[in-house]
């Protein structure tokens, strides 16, 4: 069985909310199964021993937050390559849908060049600034999952 880590950073909880959410969608696929971390404990991993790699966190100041790029630095620099790896964020206002995500993933594809991109990542709306999320974005993130758990045992 694959092996995924879901490593998010998160304000007000939707943003973990979500990571739970897509770790479901990959188990319930039968194929794989995930640790979710919050970016405080990643560097307790054994990145190596994972076949697949999610990274999400808010948008903040229209960046992703300091401390996702903080936990894709660390990871970049004890094996990402190889791994199939994606992205995910929370957004709330217009015009900020995917932003972090997409920054995450830039980042990823400059630090390391033989990661396997599952692009584009998933970008969920959070209701006000502290949530909830969206009533329609758990179901999206665990088909994202289920979509992550397919391309990760048909790829590696």
């Amino acid at each position: 069985m694959k092996r995924v880590l879901v490593v998010f950073d998160t304000t007000f909880g939707n943003t973990e909310k979500l990571a739970r959410e897509i770790a479901a969608g990959i188990e319930n696929a039968g194929t794989a199964e995930c640790k979710v971390v919050g970016i405080k404990t990643i560097e307790d991993e054994d990145i190596s021993s994972f076949d697949g790699v999610l990274f999400g966190g808010p948008i903040h100041v229209f960046r992703a937050t300091r401390g996702i790029r903080g936990a894709v630095k660390y990871a970049a620099k004890k094996g990402l390559d190889g791994k199939l790896v994606s992205t995910f964020d929370t957004y709330q206002a217009l015009g900020h849908e995917g932003r972090a995500a997409k920054q995450i993933e830039e980042m990823i594809c400059k630090k390391v060049l033989g990661v396997k991109m599952f692009s584009p990542g998933l970008s969920a709306l959070v209701d006000s600034r502290e949530g909830p999320l969206n009533a329609a974005e758990p179901a999206k993130a665990r088909e994202f999952g289920r979509r992550f758990a397919q391309e990760l045992t048909s790829s590696l």
